[in-house]
């Protein structure tokens, strides 16, 4: 070979050598690089019971009056930098008969910096104006996430769905700590019992008093044209039991109360839905 087409040579393939290692550093090696990225959240994570009462947010669910929405309403948010949201659910599996599959939706636009924060999500599909609500809706979740600072407070609190009010008169979550029996409306209702994580606003209690888990009912229906059973499971004996009820067009009131010592039962007539907080001295 001549020596001038040699050099040629050499110079190509150094040429191409140089040219493939760039290529690989530019597309190959960035591309992995960028796969490895820091954790969302590189704080500490705790279990929202680890937060003082007064500071954790408030929680309402309301299903829409067709049951293809819930309404999701946070307040007291003032101390957390962050929050964002998942409400989880299983529901009927439309192409499988007797399947149950996972649905649900998120919420990052939460400012905490506004008194209130209100969204409807969706159960289903909808097109075309046409709302197409899941069915067999069950094993519903809220997992909140609630960042101060280096610190994220971690929630999940359980709600339960129901269709009730006329042909199904008695409800009750899937722990069988709260009932609401011989329900008195004119037609069926969707009804949501949830836990509300914190407290209602101005509350006429001392907060360190509140027996927790604090559930509300939760639904558009009316008053009922008959007083019904609210039948409350706590978990201790407790001293000089209190109850109070919450709804935002009636605010507090003080419910007069049974309690079973021995079942550990609180009973009380209630003639409309609310939150409801059951009140002990410690």
């Amino acid at each position: 070979m001549e020596p001038s087409k040699k050099s040629t040579y050499i110079i190509a393939a150094v040429a191409f050598i140089i040219l493939a290692t760039a290529i690989y550093f530019l597309f190959i090696f960035q591309k992995g690089e960028a796969k490895i990225k820091p954790e969302e959240f590189a704080g500490e994570v705790k279990d929202v019971s680890e937060l003082e009462v007064a500071k954790r947010p408030y929680v309402t669910l309301t299903p829409t009056g067709d049951g293809a929405e819930i309404i999701i309403s946070v307040e007291n948010m003032s101390f957390f930098d962050k929050i964002e949201y998942e409400l989880t659910y299983q529901a009927d599996n439309p192409q499988v008969p007797g399947e149950k599959i996972e649905r649900g939706a998120t919420g990052t636009d939460v400012n905490t910096k506004d008194e209130k924060y209100k969204k409807s999500m969706l159960l289903g599909t909808a097109s075309r104006g046409t709302r197409s609500p899941d069915t067999g809706v069950t094993d519903g979740v809220l997992t909140m996430h609630l960042s101060k600072g280096d610190i994220e407070y971690l929630s999940e609190s359980k709600w339960d769905l129901f269709e009730a009010g006329a042909t199904v008169r008695s409800i009750v979550d899937r722990d069988d700590t709260f009932q609401v029996e011989n329900l008195s409306l004119g037609k069926n209702y969707w009804i949501i019992i949830a836990d509300t994580v914190g407290f209602p606003p101005n509350s006429p209690y001392d907060l360190t008093s509140a027996v927790l888990p604090t559930k509300g009912v939760f639904s558009i229906a009316p008053e009922f044209s008959k007083s019904a059973k609210l039948t409350i499971n706590v978990k201790d004996d407790l001293k000089d039991p209190k109850l109070y009820s919450f709804r935002e067009d009636i605010k507090w009131q003080e419910r007069k109360i049974d309690y079973d010592s021995a079942k550990k039962a609180i009973t009380a007539s209630i003639n409309f839905f609310a939150a409801f907080v059951v009140t002990s001295p410690r």
